[in-house]
């Protein structure tokens, strides 16, 4: 199927002219707005958003050769791979640590780069020049959690960052040659339409490569829970969530790549409230497919 839009998986064939594989790993890291009295991002349960969360190694590298060795048995083709380091917060370590970890992943063989999920305020100077050095000689992407441009909704989900937290960390990290994606939420509490378009184009303006969007998805145990529970948060629904991605779409670039354009869960954890659209990948990403093609007015291949 062809779609009117640039997809991660079409963009890394172009970039290394073959398959390449994205590993989900955990690094064993923690991060630092769960602790002390912060209580962590209203929506947050890694448990649920990660599949590799509650899998903890001693040896991370190794893990990931044996991850990649498997994978490497499905595909005919010759297939290269990019460790993900996905849970937490990937960049919350003394720089010794970092180094030790990142280095031990891209000697992994086969490797030809690393994509590390995390947060605009877990960075140094140190660490963004060692990410500049290091995308010199492999692909380094960063993903950095934002879910919203508007600082009164990064206080209301209880985020623990500013809009400007995220403009600083995308503008440095460009500067050092590193790959920027951000992390984009639709239906977060308070918000409107506008504020939605505007996060998206906002977003655009900067030197940002990719995007995740997701749908807010409310999970058990979760604050809000409490809320949903309560009546005071109403879930996005399957059709209103295609409506206002095709209209990000048409705000944000041409040439943005987009990594996901949902969120979702298995069902058999039982940890979803709502919507639960979200169970059903398949049959709820081709829905979004569809209608993405029948109403994006942009061509393929741009």
């Amino acid at each position: 199927m062809s779609l009117p839009y640039r997809t991660y998986r079409q963009y890394l064939k172009e970039r290394f002219g073959m398959p390449v594989v994205k590993v989900p790993i955990n690094g064993g890291f923690s991060c630092p707005h769960m602790q002390g009295a912060s209580g962590g991002c209203f929506f947050c349960d890694n448990t649920v958003f990660s599949p590799v969360a509650q899998r903890v190694s001693t040896d991370v590298a190794r893990e990931l050769h044996e991850s990649c060795r498997r994978l490497a048995r499905r595909h005919k083709k010759k297939t290269s791979f990019i460790a993900y380091l996905q849970p937490y917060t990937n960049t919350y370590a003394p720089q010794p640590v970092l180094e030790e970890l990142y280095e031990a992943l891209l000697g992994v063989p086969d490797v030809v780069g690393l994509a590390v999920g995390t947060r605009p305020d877990a960075f140094t100077h140190e660490l963004y020049a060692y990410l500049g050095t290091l995308a010199q000689r492999a692909y380094i992407s960063v993903e950095l959690g934002l879910q919203s441009a508007h600082d009164t909704t990064l206080a209301r989900i209880n985020r623990g960052h500013t809009f400007d937290d995220f403009v600083n960390s995308v503008e440095a990290l460009h500067a050092q040659g590193v790959e920027v994606v951000a992390h984009l939420m639709v239906g977060l509490p308070g918000e409107t339409r506008e504020q939605v378009l505007d996060t998206a184009r906002r977003v655009g303006q900067l030197p940002v490569a990719g995007v995740k969007i997701h749908q807010l998805m409310i999970v058990r145990n979760t604050p809000f829970e409490k809320l949903y529970q309560a009546g005071e948060i109403a879930p996005v629904s399957l059709d209103e969530y295609g409506a206002l991605l095709i209209e990000m779409m048409r705000v944000l670039p041409r040439s943005m790549v987009y990594h996901r354009i949902m969120a979702d869960t298995p069902r058999h954890d039982n940890t979803l409230c709502a919507p639960l659209w979200s169970y059903d990948k398949h049959k709820s990403l081709a829905f979004l497919q569809d209608k993405i093609s029948r109403n994006l007015n942009v061509p393929p291949g741009f």
